[in-house]
């Protein structure tokens, strides 16, 4: 049976989780016991593959030594945000479920939820702004800051596609690469620059990161056609149910016979109109078409990784590639 990729990585899920509970144990002023103190440790607790921060500390692996401990901390602010994302978007989308658990809005309400999202995120820019995290043209807070709000512009771009049937392959890309593409291509220079890596370096990583991250959203798209409800944590066909236009559904447009089944979907159309829907896309070439298009974006980072030929961190990009390629 093949290893988790942190253990081919060499690297400690617990410890990554110890560093995510030290973060907002070491705040002084969060008042505890709290409910928004108890909810973020819970959304710990309930851990994760903990991806974003395993591609930080992979990327800290292309600086120095004497730097390593930036990395990881690189690692954790930026897994923080990630879970404010998430907090975030199961809100807006009114998801039940995370990973087969309540979400955190249903576990709590909408307030305790929207303000440790926002908690989470003004955490890691508290972080950030640590001197050592400063380094002549590199300053973490404003990086974060911007992805932040590249995350935030990718998210709304959704909500204002939602049931937008005339959504190009363009603009799905796009938004793909806001909402998660960036954070991954982020997670892996930032790890770079946080533990000295040169900027050359650090911006090859960012791309890297960014093909896998398009190809990791493609991949994430595909499972709400091919998995169950059990499998996923959360309804199957969620994202179409919701109007979120996926590439599969930018495919199955291409067909007329799926085009007359897909466009009068709407917010309050039957449940019948979306399992139709959803089994005639599943019957279709667009699952094929998506998995080749998830691919290709594997590769791309597969021949990025050409330029690190004779570095110690290329065997790791390796590993992270072959996780990828698994997973298309």
């Amino acid at each position: 049976m093949k290893k988790p990729l942190h253990e081919q990585l060499h690297l400690s899920i617990t410890e990554i989780d110890e560093l995510l509970l030290h973060i907002i144990q070491s705040d002084d002023e969060l008042q505890r016991p709290s409910l928004l103190y108890s909810s973020i440790e819970c959304l710990i607790a309930a851990g994760g593959k903990r991806l974003r921060p395993i591609m930080a500390l992979v990327g800290g692996r292309f600086g120095t030594p004497e730097r390593a401990h930036l990395a990881w901390k690189a690692a954790g602010l930026l897994e923080y945000m990630h879970m404010a994302s998430l907090i975030h978007d199961d809100v807006i989308d009114a998801s039940p479920l995370r990973r087969g658990e309540q979400s955190l809005h249903a576990a709590t309400d909408i307030g305790t939820a929207v303000h440790a999202g926002n908690y989470m995120l003004a955490r890691a820019l508290e972080w950030s702004s640590d001197d050592e995290l400063i380094d002549g043209d590199f300053y973490m807070g404003a990086e974060l800051a911007a992805l932040i709000t590249e995350l935030c512009i990718g998210e709304y771009n959704q909500l204002q596609h939602r049931f937008d049937f005339n959504m190009t392959l363009d603009q799905y890309l796009d938004k793909t690469k806001r909402k998660t593409a960036l954070l991954m291509g982020a997670c892996m220079s930032a790890g770079a620059r946080a533990a000295g890596a040169d900027e050359a370096t650090a911006n090859r990583l960012y791309e890297f990161g960014e093909a896998l991250g398009i190809a990791f959203q493609i991949q994430d798209d595909l499972l709400d056609f091919t998995s169950s409800s059990e499998q996923l944590g959360k309804p199957s066909g969620a994202d179409l149910r919701s109007g979120n236009i996926t590439l599969p559904v930018i495919y199955a447009l291409e067909d007329e016979g799926l085009k007359a089944l897909l466009l009068p979907l709407h917010a309050d159309a039957s449940e019948a109109q979306f399992s139709e829907a959803l089994e005639a896309v599943r019957q279709s070439d667009a699952l094929v078409r998506s998995r080749q298009l998830a691919e290709q974006y594997t590769l791309k980072a597969k021949s990025i990784m050409q330029h690190f030929e004779g570095h110690p961190g290329k065997n790791d990009l390796q590993v992270l590639v072959h996780y990828f390629l698994g997973k298309s």
